[in-house]
This record gives structure tokens, sequence and C-alpha cells, in this order.
């Protein structure tokens, strides 16, 4: 059994890890899109896809070594919970577990609020784009016009 809880335990630590990076990159994200560097852009939208595929991973392993432990505490794998497995009084690991924890929601909340703001960052910057691209058009119109602005017919054009 410990060593579940050792393994639970190094996989919690590998998942912090890939959230601590993935907090990275969604900052270096929000640069790249104040900045409109496209191209830099798509490179850490690239990394970002990569991580999300290990955090994939990650959490598939974790949900079958939960299965595990379940089986050996002979409950039910669906209610077994990190929150559970820190509250049993027979577990060595439980303040590790609690850190751990503590950790990875707090990671969870910095990115919500990061993707929150790199959402709105990227709904701003095409609303903007979307705008000045309207009034070039509109500016091109009106220089490519024959009428004036009274409806009048300009001579020459």
């Amino acid at each position: 059994m410990r060593n579940l809880y050792k393994n639970l335990q190094d996989l919690l630590e590998q998942k912090i890890k890939l959230y601590e990076n993935f907090i990275n990159l969604l900052n270096e994200e929000w640069d790249c899109i104040s900045q409109y560097s496209f191209d830099d852009l798509q490179a850490i939208i690239a990394k970002k896809d990569d991580q999300v595929m290990q955090m994939q991973a990650l959490e598939n392993s974790r949900s079958s070594l939960m299965k595990k432990i379940a089986e050996n505490l002979n409950m039910n794998p669906s209610g077994l919970t990190l929150k559970k497995l820190i509250q049993l009084k027979n577990n060595p690991y439980g303040l590790n577990f609690s850190n751990c924890r503590k950790i990875l929601l707090s990671n969870i909340q910095k990115i919500n609020i990061l993707s929150g703001k790199v959402k709105r960052l990227m709904d701003h910057s095409a609303l903007s784009m979307k705008k000045s691209i309207a009034f070039i058009h509109s500016e091109d119109e009106k220089a490519n016009s024959p009428y004036e602005a009274n409806g009048q017919v300009i001579e020459g054009k």
C-alpha cells in the first residue's frame, strides 16, 4: 500500500510541475497577444497543446492508481477522492497529499484566472482589429467615391 501512496505522491508532484509550466505558458501567451506576435503565439499554442496532452496522460495514470488504492482499501473507486485519502487515519502520506492538493487547487485557480484574462484580451484584440479593418475599408470607400458627403458629384472623378 505504501508503494501505491508513494506512486500517487510522485504523480501529484509531476502534475504540480506541469500546472506551473502551463501557468508560465499562459503568461507567455498573454505577452504574445499583447505584442501582436503571431509567430510566437503559434509556438506557445503548440507548447500548450503538448502540456495538455501530458496533463491528460497524468490524469489517466492518477485515475488508474486511485482505482488500485480503492481496491486495497475495499472502497468504491468512484467515491475515493484525494480529499478522502487525506482524511484516512492510517495514511502515512496524508500530510504530503494535503500539501499537494493545496498547491494543485491554487494552480488550477491561477490557470482559470489567466485563461479568462487571455480570452478577454484575445476578444478585445479581435474586436479592435475588426474595427480597424472597418475604418480602413470605409476610408478607402470615401477616397474612391465619386460623391461628396452632401451627395454632389466630385468634379474630375
